[in-house]
């Protein structure tokens, strides 16, 4: 009880002492598994002294249960089509290049430093393959090419078999003198074929379960996937099949299909691969005795040297010839060679078979291992960068969504991370030529989220969550993706910053001190650019503001005025000269935006006229009952539009057409305004309005002047046209408003007398 009170207090301890150090050390790009080494050594009886382990038998069995499912999540997160492009390189440099490796390194052991034999071959044969927990650590955490990282993913954990044949081999010879002799090629064939064909059933029987079980209860899914797991590699090793290799291929498999909870699934793995993967390697930390070292340190960067230096790139190089792999990948590769978790459990066998150098070939491997993990994994990426491989790391998103399908659906969400550099314009998501029932339903932007709509411009580094059709995947990803394959303009403006002060051009500036009677338009898309254009033929002075960079850079250079920011903050519309304006537009299609604008708008300038265009038709309800303000919905325009036709078509004249859609506005406007009509009115001797234009006449807002009958002709009124004696105005307009005009050209009732 005792034993496992201190374990329920120990362990706790380490995972929260290596999170904590992992989290600190970040910033320098120390890799966590590094970091799990040194808290397991530190808690050793050689240091702190707080956990004294030394069950060989024991780190043996647990380490194998954590490779497993460290092994299984890297198959799950691994592409099909990455797969299918280094098929051929990655399986040589697993069988071939752990033979050269193993070749390399006991031939310069024993040959050219005089090691002994049995010394030299154990360890040529132990540290022969690299490491799949600390390559899928480390790498992920650079941006490389994905041919690159998923040739080094997949060596890495398809190697373990030849390594391990290797090594049951050799400790066989060395413990009982036999080495199995013409066994060994069968032995290897049988585990090299048999553990994936295994994986793959066992795979394929999890998705028929997957999908037909069906409980209502999401925990059953994972203790499936426990079972499914633990059950690959259990069934391939009572096969003496490649446990390893199974584990992956089965992941692989379901990685790449879809079944039900699938996005569950992925993430339970994720978490699972995780605490293997810093279990396995506090427990090695533990293991391992640090002052058994001053006597064989040396000799540990001996080991280390040649692996690296010698044996890795002669692999690489041979092992890759006639397969189109640049120099600079090769070069790559060869520093990528990470040694971790696999060689130290390997190297527990020679102790477990009692062997007289078993624990110093232990510490040897172990010592060896660590310079590999702290020199090579810690610098990769700075080799990366050297060599021109690699991007600038993109933040990790913040943010995501996830489909828990409980139930068989076509639908998937799919994440897509599109390429740099970081701000780089792309398209609009309403020019995309997307699937016809994809959804994007999420931007990332790397410490916001971007709520996606229409006249949302993508960017370089956004990473877009897209509701589609699984059929549909590659057709989404070549719509988001192409656009950013033109090459780059280096005139192209980007959009690092997006949350910037109110920068005004300079004839923005001007315009903003010249006086009132502007008219200030949010938003330049489609529509915007139609008023725009407007606005310029009439001479009428406008201000722009716009949120899309790459538009405001655009308009600056032709001079048009213009404020890059979201329309709605009041320090826009006051640099905008809100307060004095004489009409405001939008044609923003965020409601809050839309909102905020005009509430601002009535506060500072109640006479300001407003015209809006809205999207949805509870906006346009709610936006009309403000004063002075007009809203245009496009559906709504649309049936206005063919309804004209309509009329016209039957007969209808444009007079009483052009009534009966004023009607028709008022109504569905949902306001108590009185109906319009047309009224005609006589033009006395006496008026009052005699020999003035019309512009001066002051007409109520709303109303027509349709024509003007004078001497048997129609005149087609404008501003500058004069009222005269006998003139018959035709007018377009609502009872009060004709009122009121009647006010304005007949006398008044003294003056009639």
């Amino acid at each position: 009880m005792e034993n496992m009170d201190f374990l329920y207090l120990v362990v706790p301890l380490l995972l929260l002492g290596v999170v904590l150090a992992a989290v600190w050390l970040d910033r320098w790009s120390v890799p966590v598994i590094l970091v799990a080494l040194g808290v397991g050594i530190a808690a050793g009886s050689d240091v702190l002294g707080i956990w004294h382990f030394d069950n060989v038998e024991a780190a043996n069995n647990l380490a194998n249960a954590a490779l497993v499912f460290i092994l299984f999540h890297g198959g799950l997160a691994t592409k099909r089509t990455d797969f299918k492009a280094v098929a051929l390189p990655a399986g040589g440099m697993a069988t071939w290049g752990v033979i050269l490796t193993a070749a390399t390194t006991f031939a310069f052991l024993h040959f050219v430093l005089g090691w002994e034999t049995a010394m030299s071959l154990l360890l040529a044969v132990l540290i022969s393959s690299t490491d799949a927990a600390a390559t899928f650590s480390i790498l992920r955490r650079q941006s490389l090419p994905s041919k690159l990282s998923s040739t080094i993913e997949i060596e890495s954990a398809a190697n373990d078999p030849m390594a391990i044949l290797l090594t049951l081999v050799v400790v066989e010879g060395l413990s009982t003198g036999s080495s199995g002799g013409l066994l060994i090629v069968p032995l290897f064939l049988w585990k090299f074929l048999a553990g994936p064909l295994i994986g793959w059933l066992m795979a394929r029987g999890a998705l028929a379960i997957f999908n037909r079980l069906n409980p209502q209860e999401r925990g059953y899914y994972y203790v499936l996937l426990l079972a499914v797991v633990l059950l690959t590699y259990g069934v391939s090793e009572l096969a003496q099949a490649s446990g390893m290799l199974a584990a992956f291929t089965a992941g692989f498999v379901m990685g790449n299909q879809h079944f039900i909870y699938k996005q569950g699934i992925r993430n339970f793995s994720a978490a699972l691969s995780m605490i293997a993967n810093i279990g396995v390697f506090v427990m090695m930390g533990l293991l391992v005795f640090p002052r058994q070292w001053s006597t064989l340190w040396i000799n540990g960067i001996i080991l280390f040297l040649v692996l690296t230096f010698i044996a890795r790139p002669a692999a690489v190089w041979l092992g890759t010839i006639g397969m189109k792999i640049g120099i600079r990948e090769r070069h790559f590769m060869c520093w990528a060679g990470l040694r971790g978790a696999v060689p130290i459990v390997l190297a527990t066998y020679p102790m477990a078979a009692g062997l007289p150098i078993g624990e110093e070939v232990f510490n040897l491997v172990f010592f060896a291992v660590l310079l590999s993990i702290s020199m090579q994994g810690s610098t990769l990426g700075v080799l990366a960068r050297r060599l021109g491989l690699s991007e600038p790391a993109r933040p990790q998103p913040r943010y995501g969504l996830e489909l828990v399908a409980m139930a068989h659906s076509d639908l998937d969400l799919f994440v897509i991370d599109l390429p740099g550099p970081q701000g780089r314009p792309g398209q609009r998501i309403r020019d995309l030529a997307l699937p016809p029932r994809a959804l994007i339903t999420l931007i990332t932007r790397g410490r916001e989220v971007v709520a996606p709509t229409g006249h949302t411009r993508l960017l370089g580094w956004d990473q877009v969550t897209v509701l589609a059709r699984a059929d549909d995947e590659e057709s989404v990803r070549a719509a988001l993706l192409q656009p950013f394959e033109r090459p780059i303009d280096p005139d192209e403006p980007t959009s690092r910053i997006l949350d910037v002060e109110p920068i005004l051009s300079p004839r923005a500036e001007d315009d903003a001190a010249a006086g009132p009677k502007k008219a200030i338009l949010i938003g330049h898309g489609r529509v915007g650019a139609v008023l725009a254009g407007f606005l310029r033929r009439r001479q009428l002075p406008f201000i722009v503001i716009e949120q899309d960079l790459t538009t405001v850079e655009r308009l600056r250079r032709a001079g048009v005025p213009v404020i890059h920011g979201e329309g709605g903050k009041p320090a826009l519309l006051e640099s905008a000269g809100i307060a004095d304006a004489r009409l405001l537009l939008i044609t923003s299609a965020e409601p809050i935006t839309v909102r905020r604008a005009v509430e601002y708008a009535r506060q500072v300038n109640p006479a300001i006229e407003i015209v809006i265009r809205v999207h949805q038709p509870a906006e346009f309800n709610q936006l009309c009952a403000f004063p002075q303000t007009q809203c245009i919905y496009g559906e709504m325009e649309i049936a206005y539009a063919m309804a004209r036709l309509m009329l016209l078509a039957s007969g209808v004249s444009v007079i009483e057409t052009e009534a009966i859609l004023m009607d028709a506005r008022r109504d569905q406007s949902g306001l108590s305004i009185p109906r319009t009509r047309i009224t005609e009115i006589h033009v006395p001797t006496t008026s009052p309005a005699l020999g003035k234009k019309l512009s001066e006449l002051g007409l109520p807002r709303g109303t027509l002047l349709i024509t003007i009958s004078r001497n048997d002709e129609f005149v087609v009124p404008n501003g500058q046209t004069e009222i005269l004696a006998d003139d018959a105005l035709l007018v377009l307009a609502d009872t009060e408003a004709a009122r009121r005009i009647e006010q304005l050209i007949l006398p008044a009732p003294a003056d009639a007398s």
